[in-house]
C-alpha cells in the first residue's frame, strides 16, 4: 500500500511538472479510483497535500524576471484564503456523489482553460507594457481582484483543487494580465497556505487522511522536479492538448457517474 502511494505521487508530481497544472486536477480522481477513497475525504487530502509552498522556486524565478505584482498577489492570497474556507464549508452537506459530478463539471471547465492555453500562440513579453503598478489602481479595481480570487478560493476549496487553473487565466481575460504575468502572480496567492482553513474545515469533519498525504508528498516533489525537466526537453504543447482531452474525458465520466449512474 505504502509502495502504491508513494508511485501514485510520483507520477502526479511528474503530471504536474510536465503540463504545469495544479496538482489537485489529478489528484482527487487518483485518490478516489486507485485508493478507494470517499470525495470529500479525496478533496481534504488533496488540499493537505497542496498546503507546502512546493512552488516556492517558480515564485522566485517569476520574481527575479520581474512578472510578479505583490500587490494583487497579496489581494489574490487574501481572497483565495477566504474563499476557499467558504468552499469547503459549502462542499461538507453536500452528497458525495454530488459532490462528485460537480468535481467532473470542474474538471471539463479546467479542461477548457488547459486547452484553450495550448491554443494561445507564446509571444516575447513587453515589461514596459506591463502597467499594473505603475499607479495606484482604484478601490473598485482591488475589489474586483479581491473577488475574483474569492470565487476561485470557493472553487479550491469546493472542488479540494488548487484555484490556480481559474485565477490565471481571469487575471489575463478580466484585468488585461500578460499570461507570464498572470502566472508569476497567481503564484503569490497558490505559494503560502491559503488553503489552510479550508483544510481546519474537512480535518473537523475527519475528511483528510494525513497518513496517505504525508506519504504522498516525497513523490509528488520529486516528480514535479522531473516533469519540469522533461517539460524543457520535450516541449510537450501537443501532449498537453492530448492531457486535456483525457481530463475532459474524465470529467464528463465524474459527472455521469457522480449524477445518473
Amino acid at each position: 500500500m505504502s509502495l502504491l502511494v508513494l508511485l501514485m505521487g510520483l507520477c502526479v508530481g511528474i503530471l504536474v511538472g510536465l503540463f504545469g497544472i495544479g496538482g489537485g486536477l489529478v489528484l482527487v480522481p487518483a485518490l478516489v479510483y486507485l485508493l478507494g477513497m470517499e470525495q470529500h475525504m479525496a478533496q481534504g487530502t488533496s488540499l493537505f497535500i497542496l498546503l507546502p509552498p512546493l512552488g516556492i522556486g517558480a515564485l522566485v524565478a517569476y520574481w527575479k524576471r520581474g512578472y510578479v505584482d505583490l500587490r494583487v498577489g497579496i489581494l489574490c492570497a487574501l481572497g483565495m484564503l477566504l474563499g476557499s474556507y467558504a468552499g469547503s464549508l459549502i462542499a461538507m452537506p453536500i452528497g458525495s456523489m454530488q459532490l462528485k459530478g460537480a468535481f467532473g463539471c470542474f474538471l471539463m471547465i479546467s479542461a477548457a482553460l488547459l486547452w484553450r492555453k495550448t491554443r494561445q500562440q507564446p509571444a516575447a513579453p513587453d515589461l514596459q507594457s506591463f502597467t499594473v503598478t505603475s499607479s495606484p489602481p482604484s478601490l473598485l479595481w482591488q475589489l474586483g481582484i479581491l473577488a475574483v480570487a474569492g470565487v476561485c478560493g470557493i472553487a479550491a476549496g469546493l472542488f479540494g483543487a488548487g484555484g490556480g487553473v481559474l485565477l490565471v487565466p481571469f487575471l489575463g481575460l478580466l484585468f488585461d494580465f500578460e499570461q507570464l504575468h498572470a502566472q508569476g502572480t497567481s503564484l503569490i496567492a497558490l505559494v503560502p497556505p491559503t488553503g489552510a482553513l479550508a483544510v481546519l474545515s474537512y480535518w473537523h469533519a475527519g475528511k483528510v487522511s494525513g497518513h496517505i498525504g504525508l506519504l504522498l508528498m516525497p513523490g509528488i516533489f520529486l516528480g514535479g522536479i522531473a516533469g519540469s525537466r522533461l517539460a524543457d526537453m520535450l516541449q510537450p504543447r501537443k501532449m498537453r492538448q492530448i492531457f486535456a482531452a483525457v481530463i475532459l474525458a474524465l470529467g464528463a465520466w465524474e459527472a455521469y457517474s457522480g449524477w445518473f449512474s
